[in-house]
């Protein structure tokens, strides 16, 4: 490692174009990426959307498509650590350098085109978006990973012509953006089916399947459908993870294992495994074998989902951050953690299901709810979350002074600390604890040099 520390990129001027709600449509990005030589066009790309577990199914897959030997890229969103983790190959994230070279490329290409009124109301993600085609053609990536950032149809990344299409579930979810019933943000999230693509989907309502699938109909995509073209059958959950049976066209019933917690990983990883086997055999590679797809998956990490960041005392993060996304943590819990006494510190980012999650959280069995709120323009106020509080009976506080206290006190292994409710929130509590941990060791003299 070299001592010089590396300068972070200058994300200052893309500040300007940050929205609190996503300027839908193709017409900016597609001028962008015209401008830019049309990089999109030359990935291959497997375009994953959903409500929830589209980061879960993309790990898995992106570490079975490695064992493939392939270098994979992959966009998602949001980050949790750092900014450049969005554009990433195998799990590396974009060097500062070239993303620093890519905005410059950008920033000038939108002085040259000042006075085009196409590129009026571009968004900081629709320039993330053609920066991650752009940055993953440049690098020849032999395969792009690319995650609907919301809804589908008009979401920035559905420019691409994919090799495979996935999506994972349907919730209620941006309800405001996308629709109040699961037939209408079904009807959005399906906006990315292609003509003649492949098409995997994965637990989806009955309700929202039939929308899927009669898109996927008309748009004469191959529908591979969970339960019918691949089965997977959960087996429990343990402390090294879940296990689960897998078995579709290619293989024979087998026992596998994720190490993501939740019975709705098992969903995830057979998305994964399913999409893998599909992929190698459009592009004729050898399938994985069993033991492979075994590596891969254990290799599997998603920070941020039932991560457990601290074992002494016992602090687990989840980014659930609408209701469909609360009941798979709520279940989790009650599966995983059903003894344990529970404290849950939550708050999240401005949203209609605001009550209805902290009626999820407030039924979780041996459990007290500690409202909070965090530093962002999108987070609910202090005043919202205190008056909520108090309209509820619940405690509120500042969640640096109750982490802080919560460190120092002493705990028994029977005690567990969920903090939750946006992936937003949990970027600044791991960085907390991260440095807290630092402090901790260097205070007891274990500083690592």
């Amino acid at each position: 490692m070299s001592m010089i520390k590396e300068e972070l990129p200058d994300l200052s001027w893309l500040e300007a174009y940050r929205t609190d709600s996503p300027n839908f449509g193709l017409e900016r990005i597609e001028r962008m990426l015209a401008l830019r030589g049309n990089p999109h066009l030359q990935l291959s790309v497997i375009h994953i959307g959903g409500t929830n577990g589209k980061g879960s199914t993309i790990a898995h897959l992106r570490h079975l498509l490695e064992m493939r030997g392939l270098r994979v890229g992959t966009f998602t969103s949001p980050y949790l650590i750092s900014y450049n983790e969005q554009i990433a190959i195998n799990g590396r994230p974009i060097p500062n350098q070239d993303l620093e070279r890519l905005l410059d490329t950008y920033r000038a290409l939108f002085e040259e085109q000042a006075n085009d009124e196409v590129l009026q109301g571009v968004t900081e993600f629709e320039i993330m978006t053609a920066l991650a085609y752009d940055y993953l053609a440049q690098e020849q990536v032999d395969v792009a990973i690319m995650e609907v950032g919301m809804g589908g149809l008009l979401d920035s990344t559905n420019v691409c012509r994919p090799d495979l299409t996935a999506i994972t579930t349907i919730g209620l979810d941006h309800v405001a953006l996308l629709g109040h019933s699961l037939a209408a943000i079904a009807e959005q999230k399906a906006g990315i089916i292609k003509p003649n693509v492949p098409l995997v989907t994965g637990r989806i309502e009955p309700e929202a399947l039939a929308v899927i699938e009669g898109k996927g109909h008309q748009m004469q995509a191959p529908h591979y459908v969970y339960g019918q073209s691949y089965q997977v059958q959960s087996l429990g959950g343990t402390d090294s993870g879940e296990h689960f049976s897998f078995s579709n066209a290619h293989r024979e019933v087998a026992h596998y294992l994720t190490p993501l917690l939740g019975r709705h990983q098992v969903d995830n990883a057979g998305l994964a495994i399913q999409l893998c086997d599909l992929y190698c055999q459009s592009k004729q590679l050898p399938l994985l074998t069993k033991e492979q797809i075994d590596t891969a998956l254990v290799a599997t990490n998603w920070p941020g989902r039932m991560e457990q960041i601290s074992h002494q005392p016992r602090i687990l993060l989840d980014g659930a951050h609408n209701p469909h996304a609360m009941e798979r943590l709520t279940r989790t819990l009650r599966q995983h953690y059903p003894d344990l006494d529970k404290k849950i510190l939550f708050s999240c980012i401005q949203t209609k299901s605001l009550e209805e999650m902290v009626d999820q959280l407030k039924q979780v069995p041996k459990s007290q709810l500690i409202l909070t709120s965090f530093a962002d323009p999108r987070s609910f106020s202090k005043e919202n979350m205190e008056a909520l509080a108090c309209e509820q009976g619940l405690n509120y506080a500042d969640w640096q002074g109750f982490l802080e206290a919560y460190l120092k006190a002493e705990h028994g292994t029977d005690e567990l600390l969920l903090i939750t409710g946006s992936l937003y929130f949990l970027a600044q509590v791991r960085a907390y604890i991260i440095d807290k941990e630092k402090e901790s060791r260097s205070e007891y003299g274990h500083e690592e040099n």
